[in-house]
């Protein structure tokens, strides 16, 4: 599978191939080189950057993502590689018959509550208040979500998390909590995306997302069991309101090297990932809900 690393490039810089290595020349630096298939995800944060044909085809040929992201750390371009994968066709019908059959709301029910399960466990690991009222949420949790369980979850837990003052904001946040979130969960976001492509799946055709302009609804559906990552790291750097700069950057994107618990063992994020999707196509095939879902950050973390 391809690589875990994500390469971040925030300065005007040049990026071509050089003997098969990606080769980035920034003004005043030494050159770098990076094996393609080192790569999970290059992240694109500067308007001035410049790259060759030749790189965007190599990192589509070993399956990587790359995301661009505007001055607000916000991403609004996503590059998906196209792999020869001979069950396109077979997956999307399985996935359409899902939604036909109303079988997808049982599938819906348990990505939410592994959300809400692993949004009790980050208070619990960070030693904050509110664990308990989380876990039994989760108990009262129904196909369709008719209560709207997954909602009372989240005014809980971020008003645990980073306090009452806090709100969430999406696109154009400004202050540095929500701006650490939006650019962490968009790196989350790439890697799940690149791995439901790479397994023959269609993003566009999510679970309990099914935004009519969204291309990843299914990629959102996924996200889900793996914001708690993200959140917790966010919530371990303790920079409050202050600006998300530049120097913050490569210290959130260690979150990519956290462990998570599935299924009685520790794996990489990336592998994580890579399991809980091969278990929905498990469920697409065979049509048991067995999905391999995080139950928290993996020993190792």
């Amino acid at each position: 599978m391809p690589g875990n690393r994500i390469l971040l490039v925030e300065n005007p810089a040049l990026l071509s191939i050089d003997l098969g290595r990606i080769k980035v020349v920034r003004q005043g630096q030494p050159d770098t080189f990076v094996l393609p298939a080192d790569i999970a995800v290059l992240c694109l944060h500067h308007h001035t950057i410049s790259l060759t044909v030749s790189v965007l085809r190599k990192i589509a040929e070993t399956g990587a993502t790359i995301l661009v992201t505007d001055e607000h750390h916000y991403p609004i371009g996503l590059q998906l590689p196209l792999v020869g994968n001979q069950s396109l066709p077979q997956r999307l019908n399985q996935q359409i018959s899902i939604r036909q059959a109303d079988r997808h709301q049982s599938v819906w029910k348990r990505l939410v509550q592994s959300r809400i399960d692993t949004q009790a466990k980050n208070l619990r690991y960070l030693k904050l208040s509110g664990a308990l009222y989380l876990e039994r949420l989760t108990k009262k949790l129904t196909p369709g979500d008719p209560s709207n369980i997954e909602a009372q979850a989240a005014k809980h837990y971020w008003k645990h998390l980073f306090g009452t003052e806090f709100r969430r904001e999406k696109k154009g946040a400004m202050d540095g909590i929500n701006s650490q979130l939006n650019f962490g969960y968009a790196v989350l976001r790439a890697m799940i995306a690149r791995q439901l492509v790479l397994s023959g799946l269609n993003p566009a055709l999510g679970i309990g997302h099914h935004g009519q302009q969204n291309p990843f609804n299914l990629a959102d559906d996924f996200i889900e069991p793996y914001r708690f990552i993200v959140e917790r790291h966010v919530r371990l750097q303790d920079i409050k309101n202050d600006k998300f700069s530049s120097s913050d950057k490569p210290k959130l994107l260690q979150f990519v090297e956290t462990s998570v618990y599935i299924d009685g063992q520790d794996y990489r994020l990336a592998q994580g990932i890579a399991e809980s999707i091969n278990s929905y196509c498990r469920f697409l095939e065979t049509g048991k809900e067995n999905l391999f879902l995080p139950k928290d950050a993996g020993t190792g973390e």
